[in-house]
């Protein structure tokens, strides 16, 4: 009982300042006449409103699947959320570090792979032993990666189109000048490599546990409710 308050107590905080976030900037741009300035007030407006429908998701699949997510599972996903939409678009870190985002896909690629692990260990824990060979596992893992890194670049080119923002770095961000060729394709490649990268290494040490007959990443595996 204790742990779900402190979870509810996390997530409603987050909820509270995103909202004064996104009021602020609404407000902001009916105050300001820059159109510069307000074309970053309706950017973060919707990186808040990014950043709201992400927090729900944790519970909306909970609710769906009627499986319980370990906390620090749900932790781990709302400070990645952060780490992108306040962080790294709102507050600029993705320009002024340029390991920032380096750093974000490579770990939430692994994260990703991880919980394709807590799937199948999932599904094993329902008496539906699959029998899957390890190989196939870890391939699994990686390619359910690699694909929510896909979807997640798919929704920033959508975005970019509609708020003119420049999420995947097409446009030089110091001078506004775009990219030509290679260079316009660099950042969304590098997206890709990291993420892929990171997945992989977390498939060799799933593979690596399995073939030593181990569930890889227990503590991971999301439960039927009660």
């Amino acid at each position: 009982m204790k742990r779900l308050f402190k979870r509810n107590t996390i997530y409603l905080i987050v909820r509270i300042i995103i909202g004064i976030t996104f009021a602020l900037n609404i407000v902001g741009f009916f105050l300001v006449k820059d159109d510069s300035q307000q074309s970053r007030l309706i950017f973060n407006a919707f990186q808040s409103l990014g950043l709201l429908l992400a927090s729900t998701v944790p519970g909306f699949v909970e609710r769906k699947t009627k499986l319980n997510i370990p906390d620090f599972m749900e932790i781990i996903f709302l400070f990645l959320c952060i780490a992108h939409f306040a962080l790294g678009e709102m507050a600029g870190f993705f320009v002024k570090y340029s390991w920032w985002d380096e750093m974000l896909h490579t770990f939430s690629g692994s994260m990703v792979a991880i919980l394709g692990f807590s799937l199948v260990n999932t599904i094993n824990q329902e008496k539906i032993n699959m029998n899957v060979m390890p190989f196939f596992v870890a391939v699994f893992a990686t390619c359910f990666s690699v694909s929510i890194g896909v979807l997640w670049e798919i929704v920033e080119f959508a975005l970019d189109g509609l708020t003119g923002s420049n999420m995947q770095r097409y446009l030089n961000s110091y001078t506004g000048e775009p990219f030509i060729g290679r260079d316009a394709l660099f950042d969304t490649m590098k997206d890709f490599i990291l993420d892929t990268i990171g997945a992989v290494v977390i498939s060799i040490t799933g593979y690596i546990s399995m073939k030593k007959q181990k569930e890889p990443f227990s503590k991971w595996t999301m439960k039927k409710f009660n």
